[in-house]
């Protein structure tokens, strides 16, 4: 159990709505920016041109590439 949850389920019992939505709000906050960053993450990888990635990646040979001459 996570230390939102833990946090929810006390604000819960004890009738504290207040503090119980801001636990719930920062736990979605922390899902989604976490969740935003991922996404960030492939979008920056993504922009890389065609030339570089190819630059990055090995050479393939014709045995590589199944094709027969």
């Amino acid at each position: 159990m996570t230390d939102h949850t833990r946090a929810i389920i006390d604000y819960a019992y004890d009738d504290n709505g207040k503090e119980m939505r801001d636990a719930v709000y920062a736990a979605v906050h922390d899902k989604v920016m976490a969740h935003i960053e991922a996404h960030k993450k492939d979008i920056a990888q993504n922009l890389i041109s065609p030339e570089s990635r190819m630059a990055l990646q090995e050479p393939q040979t014709q045995e590589d590439s199944g094709e027969n001459v």
